[in-house]
C-alpha cells in the first residue's frame, strides 16, 4: 500500500541525503517539507526539517503519539520505541 499524503504521527523513511535510510515519525508538515523526529538524534523538541521529495511515506500512523505531541508532552521514548518495533518488523519481512 502507497501513502500519498502525510499524517501527523505518520512514519516515514529518508531516501536523500546523509540520513539516507533512517526511519522517522512525523511530528510536523510545512507546505514543502516535514519535520521529522526519530527521539535519538532529531528530537521531537528540534525536529530535521526535510523536502517532502526526499522521503518515503510508510504506511503506519502511530495516532497516539501525535495526540500527545499536540498536549506538548515529551515522546521521544515512544518515538524510539515505536520506529525500533517498525524496524524489527522490516527486517523480520526482509528475510522471508
Amino acid at each position: 500500500m502507497k501513502v500519498q499524503n502525510p499524517e501527523l504521527g505518520g512514519a516515514a523513511r529518508s531516501i536523500a541525503g546523509r540520513d539516507a535510510g533512517r526511519l522517522y515519525i512525523i511530528v510536523g508538515i510545512g507546505e514543502e517539507e516535514l519535520f521529522l523526529a526519530d527521539g535519538k538524534y532529531r528530537r521531537a523538541e528540534k525536529p530535521k526539517r526535510k523536502n517532502k521529495k526526499h522521503v518515503r511515506l510508510l504506511p503506519r500512523f502511530y495516532p497516539e503519539i501525535a495526540e500527545r505531541l499536540g498536549q506538548g508532552k515529551d515522546e521521544n521514548s515512544a518515538i524510539r520505541a515505536a520506529l525500533l518495533q517498525l524496524e524489527k518488523e522490516s527486517d523480520a519481512s526482509a528475510q522471508k
